[in-house]
């Protein structure tokens, strides 16, 4: 599968959040990170023609870029794959490329725990919208599926540079015309509405000049 095309979305994002970077050098701390990620994804709906636990599987990941504009706020940039597959054929599935632009807060300091809390251990809200371009198995076309995110990530400060972090975020798909089969939903092509959780563990990777990351200032 070509990747490229999905991509240059994330670049463009990517471009657009670093750009800021220009005029945070008097900043007291580092804004701008990449993330990668990956795990396992849970299907949740439509739920037609399948067993939904049948196709938790470990077929997903994300690369995405953050910047924070304060210590509290900041905006994240993502490209991110799925893949579900029939169990008992592996050929046949749907496989989602999706691209997004979510707002990123830092609930410790919204919360203002005391930083010998927060030192090492973190906890972040993101939500936003995004758009998969999925492909179904059954059919040479894609489906373009807007859909809005909504997640929490705990994150463990190895050091200054890296940290480590989970993450559980929900998707919910406004309107999909195929399943996690990907098979057609509805013979007279009606689109439904879906949603699957995805359950992720990553690596985070900070830029900057400034001794701390915003996450850790």
């Amino acid at each position: 599968m070509n990747l490229l095309p999905y991509c240059k979305y994330l670049g463009i994002i990517l471009l657009i959040l670093s750009g800021s970077l220009a005029s945070a050098q008097e900043s007291k701390f580092n804004k701008f990170s990449l993330e990668i990620t990956t795990g396992v994804h849970v299907p949740l709906s439509p739920g037609k023609e399948i067993s939904r636990t049948k196709y938790i599987a470990f077929k997903q990941f994300e690369l995405a870029g953050r910047y924070m504009f304060t210590e509290k706020f900041g905006a994240k940039g993502h490209y991110a794959f799925n893949r579900f597959e029939n169990p008992n054929d592996n050929t046949m599935g749907i496989s989602m490329n999706r691209v997004g632009l979510e707002g990123v807060a830092n609930v410790g300091r919204l919360l203002n725990v005391d930083y010998r809390l927060r030192e090492r251990i973190g906890l972040l809200f993101h939500t936003g919208v995004g758009v998969s371009f999925a492909r179904p198995s059954s059919v040479s076309g894609t489906d373009h599926i807007g859909n809005f995110l909504i997640g929490f990530t705990g994150e463990i400060k190895l050091n200054e540079r890296i940290s480590f972090f989970g993450d559980m975020t929900y998707i919910r798909n406004f309107k999909q015309h195929y399943g996690y089969n990907g098979e057609l939903l509805n013979a007279n092509y009606d689109a439904e509405a879906g949603s699957f959780v995805n359950v992720s563990i990553g690596i985070m990777y900070s830029f900057g000049q400034k001794k701390y990351h915003a996450d850790w200032y």
